[in-house]
């Protein structure tokens, strides 16, 4: 079956209610952040290796946001199979992190950014009530951003349709 070539054009998210933080063809900003295990862990881990999609979550108290996990929990072999590994960053300590990830038996890492210093660079960021808008942040694997998507609410971030429609087209942008 001959899968036509989708034009960057056809991943672009249309406007939301929140603004991006970064842009198209920016770096990723290097951060280092612990996973349930204490290891730190950030986008160098994967550069010139994998692509990478960040998923920026509230808190992982919120049932969206472990419905959200457990998505891509189940479209991880998908997403791998393209190349792409994933990291989820929450405004979650270590040790809810550490619950959330063996009850949801993630196959990726989650990260803990309780101060928020890393969301704020990669998303709207409100310390006071240490809210955010939840992101997908989908880089190729040099760490240029290729896709930002952000919302307010999980549910109406992209579908994995749309996520495996950005890798191929990355794919075949960036392997002979």
């Amino acid at each position: 079956m001959d899968e036509s070539l989708p034009s960057s054009a056809a991943c672009v998210q249309p406007a939301l209610a929140a603004k991006v933080k970064l842009g198209a063809r920016e770096m990723l900003p290097s951060f280092a952040l612990p996973d349930p295990a204490g290891v730190l862990r950030g986008p160098h881990d994967y550069k010139q290796r994998d692509h990478l999609l960040l998923l920026i979550v509230r808190s992982v108290e919120l049932p969206g946001t472990r419905a959200f996990l457990k998505q891509f929990t189940e479209a991880e072999p998908a997403l791998r199979e393209e190349q792409c590994s994933l990291l989820a960053i929450s405004p979650d300590h270590r040790a809810r992190n550490a619950e959330v990830q063996a009850s949801l038996r993630l196959p990726f890492p989650l990260l803990a950014d309780p101060e928020g210093h890393v969301i704020a660079r990669l998303t709207q960021w409100e310390a006071p009530r240490r809210a955010l808008n939840p992101s997908l942040l989908l880089a190729d694997r040099y760490g240029e951003l290729y896709q930002q998507w952000v919302s307010a609410d999980e549910h109406a971030l992209p579908p994995l349709s749309e996520l495996l429609s950005c890798l191929r087209y990355l794919n075949r942008l960036c392997c002979p």
